[in-house]
């Protein structure tokens, strides 16, 4: 028994067998054609097109065969991601153009503990480290490293009472594979300080639905069971901020192959803000854009890299005022070589 590339069986198309009979035909002793004609160099020509042609359609089922796309684990596996996160937030603020730039880069090592029977990974991530820079509309420049520990600028160290909680901290939960987490657990002095954390300008930062999201983030969301090429499946995800609450309604669509081991997936979406009922700001989404790419090694059964950039303009009222900004963010997340224990 024939199978396809991907272990698809392709079935043969009604078109198919009538090519295959007409072949039969041109080629047997019976067709109503004269030895010289079917000896000639145009019948040659013709029959050899046909022929072509019959394989085309015989095999154009194998073309369209499907792969699965599914998360591996290796109890043991170490290994490391970089994921960087840039902001430009710009617009005109009493009259006068102001722009701010973030970028902020964390390293997190991950570690396969165990493997459960259904392929699903019981994982440890720690924070190894968190750095910021940061371009104030005044021209002040702002440079934040979680491994520095005593800062002068008073900013700096605002930034570590929340940032500084995170380097080295372990997380724990189980990622199965599909790429859906379970069994979160945050480290227990982590889950006290986010209790009493005040919903300053961090906002829920260190709830364990935010820190979730970390990880998740660092991941891929797959469909269930083989696809082929155009295939769709969505995602949700969510932030709460002081201002209100933004979710994403990712859809991804698969691409094929990219190179011989990774699969193209894109990354589209649409976008929602709630605004917070006791904000001091009012905040209206006007417009968003949201795309991405996700490049999945098959083999390895890992996020190669993955990239999400989205564009929010909104309108923001307060103290009597009110101000057009335009967000621009893009967030990277790239497989690093496995780091040293």
């Amino acid at each position: 028994m024939w199978m396809g590339h991907f272990g698809v069986r392709p079935s043969p198309t009604r078109k198919t067998l009538i090519m295959l009979q007409l072949l039969r035909t041109l080629c047997s002793g019976n067709a109503c054609i004269s030895t010289d004609l079917r000896h000639s160099r145009l019948v040659t020509g013709c029959l050899t097109s046909l022929l072509a042609c019959c394989l085309s359609f015989m095999t154009s089922n194998a073309a369209i065969a499907e792969t699965e796309l599914i998360l591996k684990f290796k109890a043991g596996d170490v290994y490391q991601q970089k994921v960087t996160t840039s902001t430009i937030t710009g617009g005109v603020v009493a009259e006068k153009p102001v722009k701010t730039t973030l970028q902020q880069e964390m390293l997190i090592t991950t570690k396969v503990e165990s493997v459960t029977e259904s392929g699903a990974g019981k994982l440890t991530q720690v924070i190894d480290q968190i750095t910021l820079d940061i371009e104030l509309p005044n021209g002040k420049s702002v440079a934040y490293d979680s491994n520095q520990k005593e800062f002068s600028d008073p900013l700096l160290t605002a930034l570590h009472k929340t940032l500084g909680l995170l380097d080295g901290a372990k997380f724990q939960f189980t990622v199965s594979p599909r790429g859906e987490f379970s069994e979160f657990v945050i480290p227990p002095e982590l889950a006290q300080i986010a209790k009493a954390q005040p919903q300053g300008l961090m906002g829920d930062s260190l709830s364990e639905a935010s820190l979730r999201r970390i990880f998740e983030d660092t991941s891929v969301s797959l469909p269930q069971g083989p696809i082929s090429k155009g295939a769709k499946w969505n995602r949700k995800t969510n932030v709460k901020l002081p201002i209100g609450e933004i979710v994403s309604h990712l859809t991804f669509t698969y691409e094929g192959p990219e190179t011989e081991t990774l699969e193209r997936i894109a990354v589209g979406g649409d976008i929602e803000m709630t605004p917070a009922e006791k904000s001091p700001l009012a905040v209206t989404l006007n417009s968003k854009k949201l795309s991405g790419v996700v490049l999945f090694d098959k083999v390895a059964g890992r996020v190669e890299s993955n990239q999400i950039k989205q564009v929010l303009e909104v309108t923001v009222a307060a103290g009597g005022q009110t101000n057009d900004i335009t967000i621009e963010s893009e967030v990277k997340t790239k497989l690093l070589p496995a780091a040293k224990e």
